[in-house]
């Protein structure tokens, strides 16, 4: 056996001592990484920090507190745009925040996660239009001498990965990312305004991700009449004999809260229909685990129940089945317009069935079922679900020995309020802009990682992108849909994948319809201060 198969059997790699580094571990010169450097150091390219307007630093050690301001961490990193922390959760003391104001982000800025099992490497831009804290997980940058959004989907490409895991090092559970590293990234730096191009598919996404939040918003308003004088929550309660259900006596199935805000949705005239006379002839049915749980890297997407969120599935991390064992689960196999119902695990959490979800099966823990569409629409009875008026009713009649789940008859049993023919068709459209709108923003972030590799692979020029953002800014988008449509689920004119965007006027209509709301919304803030 030759010198070279032994290499390629045994996945060694050989290297000069004037390629060593900082780090003498094998991680550090695993083959693919020494040739993403190859790479990147034959093209145009500048150091991280020498792109930045001050110097790269991690954030400061929090003091976490149970009242304070939300902080960023790297739980936040998981996307290519930063999540929302939460106001009750991510908390840090007010006095710490404010003392730690000079390492607060601002939109624009990046930020790079330090340590943190499974997040190590992650690059996200903040787009919030608050400046934030964060914490000692999360290394600040500001790039000022290129695109933000460009570098940002540059390090979340397949080569830009393998750079940033260079600078791994410490033992197992004690991982951290090097500043000295990061501060040394080679950043390939094609003209600036190719890195528009790119970068402008990023804050594409961040205008329809901003977007969907306000139509969210305007579901939850409508329906927040319902549970706006909730009762007050007691410690203990006495129930009518009369109402005692002999099959259920636990105290939360009484739960004065819940039977208030129902009583009061009566007495206000709201029609509230039990969720069986919705139903259609699909009826409800729940899927199986296939056996030894053992997942093919392709063919059905089988949509556990962390993918079941409000509104909308969330496949971004399914798994597949075969074709055989869809068969198998032939009852529990989705069509367009069924409404999934998670039942354990987060029970209540209910998503819409569309187009492009399919063909997607489901396990046990969620239900599937249609509703009678000359009765009323799916997408309203999705958003009504989500709501916190069946919200507590889920909590309610949900119960169980290790964990809370609801049965059959149970989700039958839920009141869905049935409000007037207009609201529902607003609120249906509203839902469907908003799963279609964070659908193509989940593409846009993907389009841009896929663009940046296709340049570094050769597959596409500086020029065709110049010329695409060029004629772009002159109200010409023939170009750029030209290069979307050759985008697939695998990359740039990639085969064997799905297109990417298969509906690209769907896009553009999205886009400026977002532009649009986005544009009334500051007419609107510009107005009140005058």
């Amino acid at each position: 056996m030759s010198v070279d198969t032994l290499r390629e059997t045994f996945h060694i790699n050989t290297i000069g001592t004037d390629a060593l580094d900082d780090f003498l571990t094998a991680q550090t010169y695993r083959k693919d990484i020494t040739k993403a450097y190859e790479i990147v150091k034959s093209l145009n390219w500048e150091y991280l920090q020498d792109l930045s307007a001050s110097r790269i630093s991690q954030g400061p050690t929090p003091v976490y507190g149970k009242v304070g301001v939300a902080c960023l961490k790297s739980k936040h990193t998981s996307d290519l745009i930063t999540d929302i922390p939460n106001d009750e959760q991510d908390l840090v003391d007010d006095v710490w925040a404010h003392e730690k104001d000079a390492f607060k982000v601002q939109a624009g800025d990046l930020v790079i996660t330090r340590k943190g099992s499974g997040t190590i490497g992650r690059v996200s831009v903040f787009f919030e239009k608050v400046r934030r804290n964060t914490d000692d997980s999360l290394f600040k940058v500001t790039v000022d001498k290129a695109d933000p959004c460009y570098v940002a989907s540059f390090l979340r490409s397949f080569t830009g990965e393998r750079l940033l895991e260079k600078g791994v090092y410490g033992s197992t559970g004690q991982l951290s990312l090097s500043s000295m590293h990061i501060r040394k990234l080679p950043i390939y730096t094609p003209d600036l305004v190719a890195q528009a191009y790119i970068g402008n598919k990023v804050r594409q996404a961040e205008l329809l991700r901003e977007w969907t939040g306000s139509l969210e918003e305007n579901i939850s308003n409508v329906f927040s009449f319902l549970t706006f004088e909730k009762p007050v929550q007691r410690k203990s309660w006495k129930v009518e004999s009369d109402v005692v259900n002999s099959f259920r006596l636990n105290p939360k199935q009484y739960d004065p809260v819940v039977l208030g805000v129902i009583n009061q949705a009566k007495k206000k005239g709201i029609e509230l229909s039990p969720l069986s006379s919705l139903i259609g002839g699909r009826k409800i049915a729940g899927g199986a685990t296939p056996k030894g749980a053992n997942y093919p890297s392709e063919g059905v997407l089988f949509a556990r129940v962390q993918n079941v969120k409000p509104y909308r599935l969330d496949l971004s991390d399914a798994v597949f089945i075969d074709m055989e064992t869809d068969k198998e689960l032939s009852r529990s196999r989705c069509e367009e317009n069924d409404i999934l119902l998670a039942i354990t695990g987060y029970p209540g959490s209910t998503s819409l069935i569309e187009k492009d979800d399919l063909p997607v099966n489901t396990n046990q823990h969620s239900v599937r079922f249609n509703v009678k569409g000359n009765v009323v629409d799916a997408a309203y009875v999705v958003a009504a679900m989500n709501s916190e008026f069946v919200e507590l009713q889920v909590n309610q009649l949900a119960i169980g020995a290790t964990r809370d789940a609801l049965d059959y008859p149970s989700v039958g049993k839920l009141l869905i309020p049935i409000l007037t023919n207009d609201l529902q068709n607003k609120i249906s459209n509203w839902l469907k802009l908003a799963n279609g709108a964070v659908k193509n923003s989940q593409k846009l972030t993907q389009a841009a990682k896929y663009l940046v590799e296709a340049l570094i692979e050769g597959h596409i020029t500086e020029a065709e992108l110049i010329t695409a953002q060029q004629a772009l800014e002159e109200g010409d988008n023939s170009k750029d849909r030209a290069i979307l449509s050759k985008l697939t689920d695998k990359g740039y004119l990639a085969e064997g994948g799905k297109p990417l965007f298969p509906d690209l006027d769907k896009l553009y209509e999205l886009l400026e319809e977002a532009q649009q709301a986005k544009d009334a919304e500051q007419d609107g803030d510009e107005g009140a201060q005058a």
